[in-house]
């Protein structure tokens, strides 16, 4: 039997198109796709090409300049992720549902829901570990008022991007729901939506110091198990983002060692430590700000097929998602941590 009302092109831009509405890490405004070109393949490479910095010096009259040889170098952006999804509708499945075409177009777009989770969350990944070292906001302690969203994440997040000299305009900051509640609780947010200056409406997004607002139940990062050697002075951190979230850790004594370093792929003690369980960071909610100069994504999905399974009465449908992305610009990204509870 053939499927005659399937039309490959029709379904993949249908996907594309949730993907783009419903992305956050990895929409605009928070990365850029300059570069994202064409991808045919899996492990394809995006080659991103940086020149160093010009010299300023004095000038002599009647005085030869000193002619600079400039230097260059290379940013790979691998195309590094790839995920798929098959799935089918039995035949009599198909013919007991009143819409059967209805049945299989909701499967369609909760694959397109299921990639687009797993982007955003690679791209927040890549955010944190990307941020520059001196970047990092620590561990942000909001249970006890809501000010200090605005006073101790907002404000310096701002002000490290100003020291980097990042423009102002196009700022993001990623706030996890719990966090956002407790920023709408602040006198001065509200105050600027009483205003007109904030666009709070809709309950989506909204605007303080400098920064578009946009939340994300993907910021919140879950624990990490942090393992290692017997008797050993640094241990392994399986999370990626161990230099945000386990910062709290420091100068705390596990066993009877204290704490010296939190990065993001390291525990490191004071001196060698025995422990007879593993150390796990805690959940935290992550904070990510900057500008999308800092990032730069790029995605495809390079197939959506539909088939008959040789051996099934179904209709079925697959499809493949690649994409990759790369901070290119480490010091236009903040990252954070905050504790609401």
């Amino acid at each position: 039997m053939a499927i005659t009302h399937f039309v490959p092109e029709v379904w993949a831009a249908a996907i594309l198109g949730i993907l783009d509405k419903n992305l956050v890490y990895a929409g605009s405004p928070c990365v850029n796709r300059n570069y994202e070109g064409e991808i045919s393949a899996f492990g394809d490479t995006v080659h991103i090409a940086t020149v160093a910095d010009v010299t300023i010096g004095d000038y002599t009259k009647d005085t030869d300049l000193s002619v600079q040889t400039l230097t260059d170098a290379e940013l790979l952006l691998l195309i590094d992720q790839a995920k798929a999804f098959a799935f089918e509708i039995d035949d009599i499945d198909m013919r007991q549902v009143r819409n059967g075409g209805g049945l299989m177009a909701e499967a369609a777009r909760r694959a397109g829901f299921g990639l687009r989770d797993k982007a955003d969350q690679h791209v927040r990944d890549r955010m944190l570990q990307g941020a520059k070292s001196t970047n990092t906001l620590g561990l942000i302690d909001a249970s006890s008022t809501s000010t200090n969203v605005y006073d101790q994440l907002l404000v310096p997040a701002a002000v490290k991007l100003d020291e980097a000299n990042v423009p102002t305009e196009g700022r993001f900051i990623v706030l996890p729901p719990s966090v956002y509640g407790k920023l709408m609780l602040d006198s001065r947010f509200i105050k600027a939506n009483e205003s007109g200056t904030a666009a709070l409406h809709n309950g989506a997004v909204g605007d303080a110091a400098g920064f578009r607002i946009l939340k994300s139940n993907n910021a919140t990062v879950a624990s990490a198990t942090v393992a290692g050697t017997y008797a050993t002075k640094v241990f392994t951190a399986a999370s990626a983002a161990g230099n945000v979230f386990g910062q709290d850790l420091v100068g705390q004594t596990i066993g009877t060692k204290k704490v010296t370093a939190v990065t993001p792929t390291t525990v490191t003690f004071s001196a060698s430590v025995s422990l007879t369980s593993s150390i796990t960071l805690p959940t935290r909610q992550s904070v990510v700000a900057g500008s999308s100069i800092a990032t730069s994504y790029a995605e495809q999905i390079s197939k959506v097929e539909a088939f008959r399974p040789e051996k099934r009465f179904a209709d079925a449908l697959k499809g493949l998602h690649l994409y990759g992305s790369k901070v290119v610009r480490s010091e236009a990204l903040v990252a954070g941590a905050v504790k609401t509870s």
